[in-house]
């Protein structure tokens, strides 16, 4: 790829996107990192970024409730930056990757439109970070500034298929749509052993995110607590990782005699492969995620993933039967059908699920998502 300068557009940098950047350093002429704020609030993160050239924009941040047609809500934040396009000018980067769809990436499409005029071949990639089902039910105006942002940009990077479908729908010419999936640091999780059996036969599963209404965690726990009242002879203990306002619901749940959960709160995202090693199955039953990471943390560790269609790693990584099951957390029936299914699996079949699960996971590499950003930035640059 050509050695040209990068200015990257993002509303922060979560420590799980760290050794990315680090590593697209290396393959560029330069990267500049533009964020809206060091963290969001709902984020308990602390990020290693020494060394990355990172620059706060000046901007202000308003907090918004989202109201899914699937009927559950979510408290977003939308940041408006007013320095953008000074500091953009300042910078004058070859390639400007902006993420999502708000005033940031129409920004930096007046930006690329201007550059010309001041001798400047600027060429503007989307980093889209959205699926068909988080997308739905958007609003008119929201969808006319996506429409003007696509005829702007000389093309848009996105997780999977469906993005990809999304993307096409709202003006992005299929051939300038790169999709680049997610991924995450293995090494974290080359080292931790099998899990060694449950007492008693107790099959340990595992969740982790933010313990909001989006996770779809309540509907599927009454699934759960259903099915084992049904099972009386089986034991299931369901840990969670993380916190949010559907805590308190969670705790006051009643609960058959083998059925326990655990909430064990937030913790630093370098504890999490440690949370992982001791669990026979994770569990992401999302009602809508454009990809979900925790997917490929689990399946580096070894863990087979009951995972939900809505979300795009589930659909993209889960090989049903082979290391995971795929399901529907809106079917109730459905939901039971895939629980009997993955728990009724004995523990030599997880065990070679787990194998498998990992050789997933090494497909979905640094290496292998840094090798298509490039791909994408020499694409749009050769334009």
């Amino acid at each position: 790829m050509p050695r040209c300068s990068v200015a990257l557009l993002v509303n922060f940098v979560p420590p799980y996107r760290v050794a990315l950047f680090r590593a697209l350093e290396r393959e560029v002429r330069r990267l500049t990192v533009l964020v809206s704020t060091e963290m969001e609030a709902d984020r308990p993160w602390q990020a290693e970024t020494a060394g990355l050239d990172i620059r706060r924009i000046r901007s202000f941040a308003l907090p918004y409730r989202r109201h899914h047609p699937d009927g559950f809500s979510e408290a977003l934040t939308i940041h408006f930056s007013w320095d953008l396009l000074p500091r953009l000018a300042s910078l004058g980067p070859d390639v400007v990757i902006s993420s999502e769809f708000g005033l940031r990436s129409l920004q930096a499409g007046f930006y690329r439109w201007l550059a010309p005029l001041f001798g400047r071949r600027t060429r503007l990639l989307v980093w889209a970070t959205v699926s068909e089902q988080t997308e739905r039910g958007r609003g008119g105006l929201r969808m006319g500034l996506r429409r003007l942002i696509a005829r702007m940009a000389d093309g848009a990077v996105t997780n999977g298929a469906s993005g990809a479908r999304y993307l096409e729908s709202i003006g992005f010419v299929p051939k300038r749509i790169f999709q680049i999936h997610q991924s995450t640091d293995l090494e974290r999780f080359d080292a931790l052993p099998p899990a060694a059996p449950g007492p008693d036969g107790t099959i340990r599963l595992v969740s982790v995110g933010s313990l909001i209404p989006r996770k779809g965690l309540m509907p599927f726990l009454e699934r759960l607590a259903a099915w084992c009242r049904a099972h009386p002879e089986r034991r299931l203990h369901w840990r969670l990782v993380g916190d949010g306002p559907e805590r308190a619901k969670l705790e006051a749940a009643e609960l058959p005699a083998n059925l326990e959960i655990e909430l064990a709160g937030n913790r630093d995202y370098g504890a999490v492969p440690d949370l992982l090693t001791d669990r026979d199955l994770f569990v992401f039953p999302t009602l809508a995620d454009e990809w979900g990471l925790v997917v490929n943390e689990a399946m580096a560790a070894g863990l087979p993933v009951f995972g939900s269609h809505l979300a795009q790693a589930a659909e993209e990584m889960i090989a049903e039967g082979e290391n995971g099951w795929l399901f529907d957390p809106t079917d109730g029936d459905g939901t039971d059908a895939a629980l009997t299914l993955a728990l009724g699996t004995d523990a030599p079949a997880r065990a070679a699920m787990s194998e498998a699960a990992r050789k997933t996971a090494r497909l979905f590499s640094h290496e292998n998502t840094l090798r298509r950003m490039t791909a994408a930035i020499d694409g749009v640059w050769d334009r």
